[in-house]
């Protein structure tokens, strides 16, 4: 990529992803997100691959972030950098999962790198976390807020097939 941009317009396009991420957390409707990519965009998630374009991109979003436990998450920022040289940003978001009703915190750090294509729009994503301590966070949390009996019907729905032992009462 020869492409150079300015800091001020990689710090924009980083401020306006912020945005949409957080539009989309508490609203439920990533299409926004989705429509920060190119058409035919690359998205790489730990879990999941390799994504191109919308059309796969899309259903993963909607179904990962926009369904519990994706749903239950807030996503802020730690800290961001910008290489105007090669078009990328680089930001640590916090994968913040809800109070669970004791005003403790649930949270994993995710990076990001984002590759800029320049009009508000990325030509790709590489997310980069611990899976494994993902899949733990979530499990902690929902043990947590079994026992403050604050999940709703959905989360025990899900938690009764992914994790079934948090939701028995304890011998101790």
């Amino acid at each position: 990529m020869n492409q150079r941009w300015t800091k001020d317009e990689l710090n924009e396009a980083f401020e306006l992803h912020a945005a949409t991420v957080a539009g989309a957390a508490a609203s439920g409707d990533w299409e926004p997100f989705v429509q920060l990519f190119l058409p035919d965009a690359t998205y790489v998630d730990p879990m999941v691959g390799v994504m191109r374009g919308h059309e796969q991109i899309r259903p993963w979003v909607t179904a990962t972030l926009g369904t519990f436990p994706g749903s239950a998450m807030h996503y802020p920022e730690a800290w961001h950098l910008v290489d105007p040289e090669r078009g990328r940003i680089v930001c640590e978001l916090r994968n913040v999962l809800r109070d669970p009703g004791d005003g403790s915190t649930f949270e994993e750090n995710n990076i990001s790198i984002l590759e800029y294509a320049g009009d508000g729009r990325f030509r790709s994503e590489r997310d980069v976390y611990d899976s494994a301590a993902m899949v733990k966070l979530i499990e902690s949390w929902g043990r947590r807020s079994a026992e403050l009996g604050t999940l709703d019907e959905e989360e025990r729905a899900w938690f009764s097939g992914a994790y079934p032992h948090i939701l028995q009462p304890s011998d101790g």
